[in-house]
């Protein structure tokens, strides 16, 4: 599918995933809104994406504030149309730790940034995808979301679930709209979020956790951003939707070679 000219918005595309998405998106013809709460870093990409021949803005937002969102894609509908390509990438590791010792109000604010927000920004988005009978919207999840999840970040693990099930949801909602909804479980990405929990102490995670993140680096296991973003496009790129496709099985290689 050709997606020249439409309009792309990437939800923490200022670094890793979303970074490279928002950029795999300009490549393939999109103009895309570049949204985080870092500033500087979404500048930048949207610089970037200026320099391949697209139209681009960067939008700082907080997430954990899902009352502005309506706002902010009033402004993008101003600056470049509506969008029809919506990316939910952005999330949030903490708190990380022990339950019974987590601070609730962050845990909520995971569960606002992570989730809550997805739906906020969906829901914005949807109007103009359904008025234009063609939309796309792809969830950033992760295996985590499956079996008991990562034991000491409790927040991120529930949010991914929910997040998957929330998109299997609204796809079955919305079949024969021409909105398609899907999920992306990206692997084992290099990411800040990664150096993030490598840092963290046994004693705050576990030791199996330092552990397991750091033989993920030391060992070069990780890998690059672009790969999962390529896998995103094509999902864009395609008709399916309710599906939750991981970059490592059969669906996510078919996938990439045709990208």
């Amino acid at each position: 599918m050709d997606l020249t000219g439409k309009v792309a918005l990437v939800t923490g595309g200022g670094r890793g995933v979303g970074r490279a998405t928002a950029l795999a998106l300009a490549d393939a013809g999109c103009d895309v809104a570049v949204l985080a709460r870092s500033t500087d870093e979404i500048a930048q990409v949207a610089d970037e994406i200026r320099q391949r021949g697209q139209h681009s803005m960067a939008v700082a937002l907080d997430l954990a504030a899902p009352e502005h969102i309506p706002a902010a894609l009033a402004t993008i509908q101003q600056e470049l149309g509506d969008v029809t390509i919506l990316v939910n990438n952005a999330a949030v590791i903490e708190p990380l730790g022990p339950t019974a010792t987590v601070d609730p109000l962050v845990w909520e604010q995971a569960l606002t940034v992570n989730l809550t927000s997805v739906f906020a920004l969906t829901q914005a988005a949807l109007p103009a995808m359904l008025r234009q009978g063609w939309g796309r919207v792809v969830a950033v999840s992760t295996g985590i979301a499956t079996g008991a999840g990562m034991v000491n970040a409790n927040a991120y693990s529930v949010t991914k679930a929910g997040l998957e099930m929330w998109a299997r949801n609204l796809a079955a909602e919305l079949a024969g709209t021409g909105v398609t909804v899907n999920v992306v479980r990206p692997g084992t990405v290099d990411t800040a979020m990664q150096a993030h929990i490598r840092t963290q102490s046994a004693e705050r995670v576990g030791a199996q956790m330092v552990e397991r993140f750091t033989r993920f680096h030391e060992s070069g296991a990780l890998i690059a951003p672009e790969l999962p973003a390529r896998l995103i496009t094509q999902v864009i790129a395609g008709d399916e939707t309710g599906e939750v496709i991981s970059i490592g099985d059969e669906r996510g290689q078919a996938l990439l070679r045709r990208a």
